[in-house]
């Protein structure tokens, strides 16, 4: 993927892609592609509010009417403890989620894509799908996708030190209580 495909999310959109009015299904508008870490960096850096890396996994770049308008991260669950019964191995989690469009629907829908798309390229062996949603945000997009098994599952309580041990700056991410959404495949 070069650079300039990405401009219309890097800086702005050179021409946006269009607003639906609720009721109308994007379905058919929303496309889910492969892109590299870089790409999805590059988007991650200039729309995402917490964090703005992306994590090593996979990567899926969120088109609609053929515009860039977001990302979505799977990667391995970093925890070595086990969830609901399952081992880490077993686990994948949406590491980041960033839709810079504010097209209703547009986030669930995308997510629901990437989902399949992830799944079924590389869900061999893979039992639980599993993210966290910052305390703050409804997490309507996950609520939204009941329908495909998310649901919520308990809150995460923040810790004052960063996922790594000797980690000199702390992000506010980690400081945060979470809900942890569960999905199970």
């Amino acid at each position: 993927m070069s650079q300039s495909s990405l401009d219309p999310i890097h800086g702005a959109f050179s021409t946006p892609p269009p607003t639906y009015p609720l009721g109308v299904s994007i379905a058919d508008k929303v496309e889910i592609k492969e892109i590299d870490r870089r790409a999805a960096n590059t988007i991650y850096e200039a729309h995402h509010s917490y964090l703005p890396r992306g994590r090593q996994g996979w990567h899926y770049g969120v088109y609609l009417d053929g515009q860039t308008v977001g990302a979505i991260t799977f990667d391995c669950w970093p925890s070595q403890s086990t969830i609901q019964g399952y081992e880490s191995e077993s686990i994948r989690e949406v590491a980041r989620v960033c839709i810079a469009h504010d097209t209703p629907n547009l986030a669930s829908c995308a997510m629901s894509k990437a989902q399949d798309k992830f799944l079924k390229e590389r869900g061999d062996g893979i039992e639980l799908l599993i993210t966290y949603v910052r305390e703050g945000y409804a997490g309507s997009m996950f609520k939204a996708l009941r329908g495909k098994g998310w649901e919520f599952d308990t809150i995460s309580e923040g810790n004052a030190r960063g996922p790594h041990h000797g980690e000199s700056e702390i992000h506010d991410i980690y400081k945060a209580d979470k809900a942890r959404w569960v999905c199970e495949v």
